[in-house]
């Protein structure tokens, strides 16, 4: 049986790792020689956490904390994401953060906070949890962003995260008040059978509600970088360090992305509208609907003209998160389209960490990769690289055996198959991604069909990028062959989410007369 606080392991060993980089770093007389050391204390702390979610695979669902934290199957699969991502970020930067004048451990340091925060996020069970680990991921991403000290772009795309951040953070407490004040309910599933009464009886107080709920799906947006919350993306991305950029893509997607799926199926009630028009997830869905539709259109309108190719990287990150607010809109309770949903996050984790990974490895004199033309002829080169940046940029397309086509195909198969508006947006989801496919098979056109340069490849001697870029085609290749273990894991730790009544196992305490007890949450 699962303990109380066997919760927080995973968070623990993330913590307890970037304690022990601090110590070393700050008593260290020789930085250069313990830089292994960090390096190697960092990963043992993100392995430790994802060995740690091994018995949340059999186990009931589980709350404690007073029910501010849940851990179940769902946050075990996003969790995994997570942790893939950043690991894969670390093997990636082992020698670039050193090329750009970063101390190492300053950069370890704050890649585990940011991914406590993330952890956090994915068991956040109420508002406050929600909020306070949005901050802690928040806010080491900002100095992530604006960690290259050398780089006024850098700093230009920190401050202006930060500045975003802070209004969307201002938008989801006013969100998250309004629901408190209508409700008088903190955890998410107390507060969503509220909301459903509240919309029964349509006493006035809905439309406070609906104000709160579409705050907070406002928020989310920010993070997720979909149309017209978007503005930072593109900045920040190609401000941030390449590697930081790969982490921000896929990390901070999936833990956003997870919180706004558990926030929406639990809380956001059918029918929710002050005119009682709207169906599933209430205005939500039209909501939902409609920042899919833009962020399809947009980012891939905006990423065909880029010349830059971490700019268009971000514009296509904006499409991508079209492509899963398409799922959740109309998922409409249906397990097999969040399975969908959580087998993209996990697909597109590998193929854009990846491809962020291969820009690090093409770049030369210590200067990152810009335009198109840095990659000219790098499949000349290197004709390994090459083959990887085609797998990763055909992934992405959703080209046929890779797991961004399986991702692309489970998503639009199920939005389609919800029938009504959600066939045209659908279809409008196809559309993009055969024209989003323009730019990415641009790149492949440059590496292959180009003249190469004179440049040195970087990356030639990094042992560690080399483990990362074979780490992600591979598991790019492996998922779009076999995705169906996958995606019925996915689907497994998804079929609880809309039920009414869930066995959820309370944390065992002993009463007076010391016989065990089972604890309420509240």
């Amino acid at each position: 049986m699962i303990g109380e606080y066997d919760i927080f392991l995973p968070v623990v060993w993330l913590l307890v790792s970037a304690g022990i980089i601090m110590l070393i770093d700050l008593f260290s007389t020789h930085p250069e020689q313990a830089r292994m050391f960090n390096f190697f204390t960092a990963l043992g702390g993100v392995m430790l956490a994802f060995v740690s979610l091994n018995p949340y695979w059999d186990a009931p669902a589980q709350l404690t904390m007073r029910g501010a934290m849940l851990v179940d199957q769902f946050s075990a699969y996003l969790m995994i994401a997570i942790l893939v991502g950043t690991a894969i970020s670390m093997f990636a930067s082992l020698s670039y953060i050193k090329r750009i004048g970063v101390n190492l451990a300053d950069f370890l340091i704050t890649l585990l906070l940011a991914a406590s925060g993330m952890v956090l996020l994915t068991v956040a069970n109420d508002l406050i949890m929600i909020f306070l680990s949005i901050e802690l991921l928040s806010f080491s991403v900002y100095v992530l962003t604006g960690m290259h000290g050398k780089s006024s772009r850098s700093a230009e795309g920190a401050m202006k995260y930060f500045i975003m951040g802070a209004f969307a953070t201002g938008v989801l407490v006013l969100g998250m008040a309004c629901l408190y004040g209508v409700t008088g309910e903190l955890q998410l599933r107390p507060l969503g059978e509220k909301l459903v009464q509240i919309f029964a009886h349509r006493d006035g107080t809905q439309y406070m509600a609906t104000f709160g709920m579409g705050a907070i799906l406002i928020a989310f947006a920010f993070k997720v970088g979909a149309v017209p919350f978007h503005s930072w993306v593109p900045d920040a991305y190609e401000g941030a360090p390449t590697t930081v950029t790969g982490f921000m893509a896929v990390a901070v997607k999936a833990a956003a992305f997870g919180a706004l799926i558990r926030v929406a199926v639990v809380a956001f009630p059918l029918g929710a509208s002050p005119t009682g028009f709207f169906g599933d997830l209430g205005f939500a869905g039209y909501a939902l609907w409609l920042l899919s539709a833009l962020s399809m259109i947009l980012g891939n309108w905006f990423a065909i003209s880029q010349r830059n190719v971490k700019r268009m990287l971000a514009y296509s990150s904006i499409a991508h998160s079209g492509y899963l607010l398409m799922g959740l809109a109309s998922a409409g309770g249906n397990s097999e389209a969040y399975a969908g949903i959580l087998y993209y996050l996990l697909a597109y984790t590998l193929m854009t960490s990846g491809a962020f990974a291969m820009l690090v490895y093409a770049s030369s004199g210590g200067k990152d990769v810009e335009s198109l033309d840095d990659l000219r002829g790098l499949a000349w080169k290197k004709p390994a690289v090459g083959i990887g940046m085609a797998i990763f940029m055909f992934s992405m397309a959703g080209i046929p055996l890779t797991a961004g086509f399986m991702g692309k195909y489970f998503i639009f198969a199920n939005t389609i198959a919800a029938g009504g508006r959600y066939t045209i947006l659908g279809i409008i989801g196809i559309v993009m991604s055969i024209i989003g496919a323009y730019y990415y098979l641009r790149v492949v056109a440059y590496t292959y069909f180009r003249e190469p340069d004179d440049k040195p490849v970087a990356g030639k001697e990094d042992w560690g990028l080399k483990f990362a870029l074979s780490l992600t085609v591979f598991g790019t290749v492996f998922l779009g062959i076999f995705p169906q273990s996958f995606y019925n894991a996915a689907e497994q730790s998804v079929q609880e989410l809309r039920q009414e009544k869930r066995a959820i196992q309370q944390p065992v305490v002993e009463d007076q007369t010391g016989k065990p007890a089972v604890a309420e949450a509240k």
